[in-house]
């Protein structure tokens, strides 16, 4: 992969998308990296209790961690910056819920680029991560140093 620099890069450029197929064992992964176990996430029987007592919040199938979510966004950054850029702040907010079955592709457009000069150099990502029916799962943004 070639390195990405920061006098290559312009506002209105599109990270290349990047696609994960979400799994029950992905998500129950998760819940042991994170140590949230709380069984929307991993509890199929208790969805299917809990949409009985709360209607339509629930669906009678497990969902995955916001922070799931965001970790395939951040991967979406990562390659595209590797090997020298790096993340020093990100921000997202979760709209929709992820399932097992769901392809969620996810990607980024630069919107700022900041020449501070002395390896301060940074550009400004407005990100997204959508479902296989085009369906916005999450948006963010994401400062990124790049030399």
């Amino acid at each position: 992969m070639a390195k990405v620099t920061f006098d290559q890069v312009n506002p209105g450029d599109s990270l290349p998308p990047l696609r994960r197929y979400v799994t029950q064992d992905i998500i129950d992964q998760n819940a042991v990296a994170s140590l949230d176990y709380n069984p929307v996430h991993i509890n199929a029987e208790w969805c299917r209790a809990a949409r009985a007592l709360f209607l339509n919040y629930f669906t009678d199938s497990p969902v995955g961690h916001g922070m799931m979510t965001m970790s395939f966004m951040a991967s979406a950054v990562t390659d595209w910056a590797y090997p020298k850029g790096r993340i020093t702040l990100m921000e997202c907010k979760f709209i929709r819920p992820v399932y097992p079955g769901d392809t969620i592709t996810c990607g980024g457009i630069v919107t700022e680029k900041h020449p501070l000069g002395k390896g301060r150099d940074f550009v400004v990502l407005e990100l997204f991560a959508d479902n296989q029916k085009g369906v916005r799962v999450a948006a963010g943004t994401a400062r990124v140093l790049l030399p």
